[in-house]
């Protein structure tokens, strides 16, 4: 299971998006931390100087650069490095959900393939009960009612080692999707449905750890923390940004070298509309998480609620229990052969202890359904 789960992680098409969003992230913290985030700007003039009627060539050159004198650099570094830290969790939790899909699908897939070992085994019994039901006919000690039902009991037994292989194919299929699989690769499985040994942490532990790591959780505080540093940039860009600049001219033959600078007047444009975008997003960030961690507790609950409740489910299906149902499988045919149960008894036993033996599967597969559960909803991949 932990092999194909790595496997998932390592080829998985669904994580591809969430891999490039991250990497774009990233290229955007390298384009927040220049130290200057626009060019310098070249102005040049050239033209004839007219004056009584002489005429002479004027000159001039000038370069300014824009300063960003009021933090906006920090703000637009802090709001790019949450931006990342978010892409990154986000990418984590599609990691998280994956591998419990695969363990899921892993068990499912354990499952469906004991179930039809179950089903041969119970065909092989039917044909057994159906060939003692004519012998014991043929000896005058069964009617031909017990031999029809016996063939009907063979025809329904067949019916469900259908149904059982087919479980088991689409299983198998959907763990090969998950995997990243081509239909041709060989795949086999190794393990088997064992009861999960390691007991959970108590509610409240595994509730705090799940609001300390959980990726979605992480990803709601960096969404927040960006858009507060998405805040403050908005603010600080409202600001003037002075350009500092030189010059140089020739005027009449005479060189002049000035040092300049300009002021932008916020008179009309004050970064109304990135102010009040930035303001909506704190609010909507806010509200986001504040909805997340209602989300972990309440998935962590479930969670536990259901892995308890499934491995209450698992301890009902003892060894002694199982193994006492598989003598009594062993043996019925052999008793109903003697004279020493009727047909009836025989169905009885024979479908209690294929029904009790497939309730244990069951019971196994939901307990390693309820733990894959349980660790994404405290947000491990482990």
């Amino acid at each position: 299971m932990n092999e194909s789960v790595a496997l998932a992680l390592e080829r998985s098409p669904r994580l591809i998006s969430a891999q490039a969003d991250a990497a774009a992230a990233q290229a955007r913290l390298q384009g927040a931390s220049l130290l200057l985030q626009t060019n310098p700007e070249l102005q040049g003039a050239v033209g004839p100087r007219l004056k009584n009627g002489a005429s002479s060539l004027e000159l001039g050159l000038g370069v300014s650069q824009r300063l960003e004198v009021f933090g906006q650099r920090g703000a637009r570094k802090e709001a790019a490095e949450a931006q990342l830290a978010a892409g990154q969790a986000r990418l984590e939790a599609l990691r998280v959900e994956l591998a419990a899909k695969v363990r899921e699908a892993f068990a499912r897939t354990l499952a469906a393939d004991l179930e039809l070992r179950l089903a041969d085994e119970g065909r092989t019994l039917a044909e057994q009960s159906l060939k003692a039901a004519e012998e014991r006919q043929a000896a005058g000690a069964a009617s031909l009612i017990e031999v029809n039902t016996a063939r009907v009991e063979l025809g329904r037994a067949a019916r469900e080692r259908a149904l059982a292989a087919q479980r088991q194919v689409v299983a198998l299929a959907e763990l090969r999707l998950l995997l990243g699989l081509e239909p041709s690769d060989e795949l086999t499985l190794q393990g088997g449905l064992r009861p999960v040994t390691a007991a959970p942490l108590s509610a409240d532990a595994l509730l705090e750890r799940a609001l300390a790591q959980r990726p979605d959780a992480k990803a709601a505080r960096s969404e927040l923390e960006a858009a507060r540093a998405e805040a403050k940039l908005a603010a600080r860009e409202a600001l003037p940004s002075p350009r500092l600049g030189a010059s140089y001219g020739l005027e009449e033959g005479a060189q002049i070298i000035q040092g300049t600078l300009g002021i932008e007047l916020p008179l009309f444009n004050r970064n109304q509309a990135a102010r009040g975008v930035s303001a909506a997003r704190v609010v909507q960030a806010q509200a986001s998480l504040e909805a997340t961690e209602r989300l972990v507790r309440s998935e962590v609950g479930l969670a536990l609620a259901r892995y308890r409740a499934a491995s209450a489910a698992v301890e009902v299906f003892s060894e002694e229990v199982l193994a006492a149902l598989q003598q009594n499988l062993a043996l019925v045919n052999e008793a109903y052969r003697a004279g020493k149960v009727d047909f009836l008894q025989l169905l009885l036993i024979r479908r209690d202890a294929l029904d009790a033996r497939r309730g244990s599967i069951e019971a196994l597969e939901e307990l390693s359904a309820a733990d894959a559960q349980l660790k994404r909803a405290v947000g491990s991949i482990q």
